[in-house]
């Protein structure tokens, strides 16, 4: 995913832009079909120091972080295997894949709901995969995605779910908006994830990546809010629902900002490597919570 400085080969904006996703949770698909029209079909293969989903860096929940033996903030404990295919149509329409490992089990966590007694969830580990696809169309300068996003986790339990996707986009700015469509344990149905992206070519063959995130929440679903839905009784005050109890720490919000990400990327000659930095300003969770700043390093292959 022949270079000439300035310039940077087509493929490798997309491979930039491919890693600000792995942290964003931005699987974008053919958001730069333009751009990427030649070849219609594009395959990476990435490692990332930690996979953070989405400027989610300290903890998931509502009070100190519990630590990934807790059930807290799975993907961002270690080191990630990443992967994924995208084929874009000059006609406008795009299919697309990504995979991740996840130091986590998000069965033992779906299980917990309604077993307490369920204490380890590294057991089972899951396998994320995304399949995205929509269309990419244009009107004057102005141009637009509409799309939807379904994610099937290997050693899942409540964590399927779909997600819709609209994004205009003006010169090097695209304005997301994706909206999850059911109650998992990883989210409300109504959350909405907005985020304003800018990527652009740099001397050197490097590229810049930038992301600005900012959540909209459904405070309240079947697997997080103030209730206890599998003991039918509420929270008492000062308590959310989170993961297999009521917790004492911050309450839902309606909304929050999420994260502010830029990143570097460059080829390795004509390797077909590239690397990557990415700084994390961490935003809050869904109940007000404060991620901490992160930095993370990436390695993709991609044809």
């Amino acid at each position: 995913m022949p270079h000439r400085s300035p310039k940077l080969n087509p493929s490798h904006i997309a491979l930039a832009a491919a890693a600000l996703a792995v942290c964003a949770g931005l699987h974008t698909g053919a958001a730069l079909a333009e751009e990427a029209a030649a070849p219609a079909l594009t395959a990476h293969v990435d490692l990332v120091s930690r996979y953070v989903l989405r400027g989610i860096t300290s903890t998931y929940g509502p009070g100190a972080p519990l630590g990934n033996a807790g059930a807290d903030a799975p993907e961002s404990d270690r080191a990630a295997l990443q992967w994924g295919a995208d084929w874009s149509h000059p006609s406008g329409y795009y299919l697309g894949y990504f995979g991740s490992t996840v130091n986590y089990s998000y069965r033992r966590l779906g299980q917990s709901y309604s077993d307490r007694s369920v204490a380890s969830f590294q057991s089972a580990k899951s396998v994320e995969n995304d399949l995205y696809g929509g269309y990419n169309g244009k009107a004057g300068d102005i141009g637009y995605t509409v799309g939807a996003t379904g994610y099937v986790y290997i050693n899942g339990k409540h964590a399927d779910a779909i997600e819709t996707k609209l994004a205009l986009s003006y010169d090097a700015f695209t304005l997301a908006a994706q909206t999850l469509l059911e109650d998992v344990v990883w989210g409300n149905s109504g959350d909405t994830y907005w985020t304003l992206n800018f990527s652009k070519p740099l001397p050197y063959e490097l590229a810049l990546t930038a992301s600005l995130g900012y959540y909209s929440y459904g405070k309240e679903g079947k697997y997080l809010g103030t209730r206890d839905t599998a003991m039918g009784v509420n929270c008492a005050a000062g308590e959310s629902f989170f993961t297999n109890g009521c917790l004492a720490g911050g309450r839902p919000v309606s909304g929050a900002f999420r994260h502010l990400i830029i990143g570097v990327t460059r080829p390795i000659g004509a390797t077909g490597l590239t690397w990557g930095v990415q700084a994390i300003l961490g935003g809050k969770n869904r109940y007000g919570v404060e991620q901490k700043n992160q930095l993370l390093a990436t390695l993709s292959y991609g044809i």
